[in-house]
């Protein structure tokens, strides 16, 4: 009942605070595809690659032209862009949300790379630390791929429930 309790009345625009996190304001949408839609209670967010200010904040394949710390970051960076689209969806507050349901990752890398799913730990952590234990805890897939859209190391895709 604890659980319950401090999850319903969890504040996660307050907990960004505290962790001193910036989200990012998204970048406008172009062409035909959306970044967020909504099926019921669930929000579907998707292409999200690490942007910063406009640039992309890494380029290349992890394990190749990246290692896997520079790999973790970008999956961070684009966490955080998944992040602000979805407040922005949510007009402005985190605490529409319910929970973090799934998390895939694509990750640009070479043949013989075989840590993707730990890339994807940038962006898991992320959203562990803002949501908890138990809202923020999600299933998860990590995909190798040989390349990804403006060279990016990491595409994320993201699915989080609302509240009614």
């Amino acid at each position: 009942m604890g659980i319950t309790h401090n999850r319903l009345h969890m504040n996660f625009d307050k907990k960004i605070e505290e962790l001193f996190i910036d989200l990012p304001e998204p970048a406008p949408e172009v062409g035909a595809t959306v970044h967020v839609a909504q099926a019921g209670k669930l929000l579907f967010i998707g292409g999200v690659l690490p942007w910063k200010d406009g640039r992309m904040a890494y380029r290349g394949r992890v394990g190749l032209e990246l290692n896997l710390d520079a790999g973790r970051s970008s999956a961070h960076a684009a966490g955080l862009q998944a992040l602000g689209l979805l407040r922005k969806y949510l007009d402005g507050s985190l605490n529409k949300v319910k929970g973090i349901v799934l998390l895939r990752g694509y990750v640009a890398s070479g043949s013989e790379f075989r840590d993707q799913h730990k890339v994807l730990d940038g962006a898991s952590q992320l959203l562990i630390d803002i949501f908890g234990p138990t809202s923020g805890r999600h299933t998860r897939s990590a995909v190798g791929v040989t390349s990804l859209p403006h060279g990016a190391p990491v595409e994320l895709e993201l699915v989080a429930e609302i509240k009614s």
